[in-house]
């Protein structure tokens, strides 16, 4: 029992090493100390329902990546639902080749959700829009190849491409999302395009089902291609949307850090006032975080 407590202590201090408690707790600032200097805002029922109702449901460009999102969850749940059963039928395969190929998509997913978010910060400096279109536009291609090859190992590597870009736009989607709000709204925004992409889950269980009935798997697939493009076109006009306010710039992330983003925030709600005495109590945090870091 008391090796495993040790354990779980190490893990812990691990997980919360560079946090702004532990560098506030190294720098003789307790919790308290923290939350005081941090700005106050107080907000009733209507003003949280204004808001609401400002930044996230009348908000375009969450209605945006909620278009895409929905596009992008119905085609990747579709292949995960429907592929076992498709393979069988209209390629022949056994269910231990089918198989393969659905580990193939999850393999590509974990492999393009690091090259997309990777890409994103270095060729488009942070900005999560173009990666989703790009990634939106190639699935056309790999969803119509699936439906015309008939290689067991060209569709592995078919069902690798699908799963190289449609796993990094369901990634991608999350985070940019909660950029594009204010940050004390942006779990908000994160949970109404999620719910707009579980729809499109749920419309490829069952309605599916119906259209693969009446048009076949070549209907159901060259749908899905088209929903894909519908995706790229969604996010089209988020080509050049930048994230919401300041970012983490330290390596683990320091009480400065956090302080100035808290800044920004109460900067844009309260017409930036009391600015430069926060910056001014930050500077000798900063540069003791850095010296220790």
């Amino acid at each position: 029992a008391a090796a495993a407590a040790a354990a779980a202590a190490f893990v812990l201090a691990a997980l919360l090493f560079g946090s702004p408690a532990a560098v506030a707790a190294v720098h003789g600032k307790g919790d308290m100390q923290v939350a005081r200097d941090a700005p106050q805002r107080k907000l009733g029922g209507s003003g949280l329902a204004s808001m609401l109702g400002k930044h996230v449901l009348l908000n375009g460009e969450l209605w945006l990546m909620g278009a895409s999102y929905f596009c992008i969850s119905l085609v990747r749940t579709s292949l995960s639902d429907w592929s076992a059963i498709f393979l069988e039928e209209a390629k022949g395969m056994q269910m231990h080749t089918a198989a393969r190929c659905l580990f193939a998509m999850e393999s590509g997913g974990f492999v393009g959700s690091l090259v997309a978010g990777a890409a994103s910060d270095r060729f488009f400096a942070g900005r999560r829009g173009p990666v989703v279109c790009i990634c939106s536009s190639l699935l056309v291609p790999a969803l119509v190849a699936i439906l015309v090859l008939d290689s067991p190992l060209a569709l592995q590597a078919a069902y690798a491409w699908v799963g190289f870009c449609a796993f990094p736009v369901h990634v991608l989607l999350g985070l940019f999302s909660r950029e594009v709000t204010p940050q004390h709204l942006s779990s908000s925004a994160g949970g109404f395009v999620k719910c707009i992409a579980q729809v499109g889950g749920a419309v490829a269980g069952l309605p599916l089902g119906f259209l693969q009935q009446r048009a076949g798997w070549r209907g159901v697939f060259l749908l899905t291609a088209c929903i894909s493009a519908a995706s790229a076109l969604a996010t089209l006009p988020l080509w050049f949307t930048m994230a919401q306010g300041a970012t983490i710039t330290a390596r683990h992330g320091t009480v400065a850090d956090f302080q100035q983003m808290q800044q920004a925030g109460s900067g844009r709600a309260c017409g930036g006032g009391g600015l430069a005495a926060l910056d001014s109590s930050s500077r000798p945090l900063r540069a003791a975080d850095k010296k220790r870091l």
